[in-house]
């Protein structure tokens, strides 16, 4: 049980951290706008809890030491596990909804070498830094803080009791969501883009002066969410209709 809600409580630290980071990402970086980051409706991103959660098990429960006789090998096959380990999870998750949902959260398609735009050799290097980053600086320190966590499970948990109910209405939400987006999209081909359609949105509400809530980007007072799809949609068959032209 100790090492059960020590698990959930770091999944539960890295998803909020995780969406702090990406939030500040989009801002300042990719989007040079406000944008909330993520598929959920809460701040919280699924993706980074499991790698924290990833990166803290391997280190903490896996004897690396035993490999070798070499302190340093043992060191650079840890992390290169780890970093195999981080794209997998992301392969798997942007599989798990680009197969199965017919929508993408992130696209890395323009990158060099990707596989059909869910993972490249780009982050798949970003994931590796950051578990070496996790290894060579945080492994000793997590460690002792897992052991913290541990020490102190019966009071958490009542607090991750409540954050589990509350992410699971969360995703239930969600899964709402999803359905009314391929629901006004009709074409089950159609792979659409997480992140763009809240964009979309906001632009479109943006024109017609009504408000978009930040954390809730799907949900507008008057609920012109298909209307504002639709007419997405129009204009990509009209620019690529005058592309063709061209």
């Amino acid at each position: 049980m100790e090492i059960f809600i020590t698990i959930l409580a770091l999944f539960a630290i890295g998803g909020f951290g995780g969406f702090v980071l990406e939030l500040f990402f989009r801002r300042y970086v990719s989007q040079k706008r406000w944008v909330k980051p993520g598929f959920l409706a809460g701040p919280f991103i699924p993706l980074y809890g499991f790698g924290m959660a990833i990166l803290y098990a391997f280190d903490a429960y896996i004897p690396w030491a035993s490999i070798s006789p070499w302190p340093w090998l043992n060191t650079v096959v840890e992390i290169i596990v780890l970093g195999i380990s981080l794209t997998l999870i992301e392969l798997v998750a942007g599989l798990i909804f680009v197969k199965g949902m017919k929508i993408r959260l992130w696209d890395y398609s323009k990158q060099w070498g990707n596989f059909m735009g869910l993972v490249c050799p780009l982050f798949s290097f970003f994931w590796l830094i950051g578990a070496a980053l996790y290894v060579l600086l945080l492994g000793e320190p997590m460690v002792a803080f897992g052991g913290l966590l541990a020490a102190n499970y019966l009071s958490l948990t009542y607090p991750l009791g409540i954050f589990t109910g509350v992410l699971c209405i969360d995703l239930g939400y969600s899964l709402g969501v999803v359905k009314k987006l391929r629901s006004a999209i009709e074409d089950s081909r159609v792979v659409a883009h997480w992140e763009k359609t809240k964009v979309i949105l906001r632009d479109y509400y943006k024109e017609l002066k009504e408000k978009q809530s930040f954390l809730l980007p799907f949900v507008n007072a008057h609920d012109r969410f298909r209307e504002a799809i639709a007419k997405y949609l129009e204009r990509k068959k009209e620019e690529g209709k005058e592309a063709g032209d061209q």
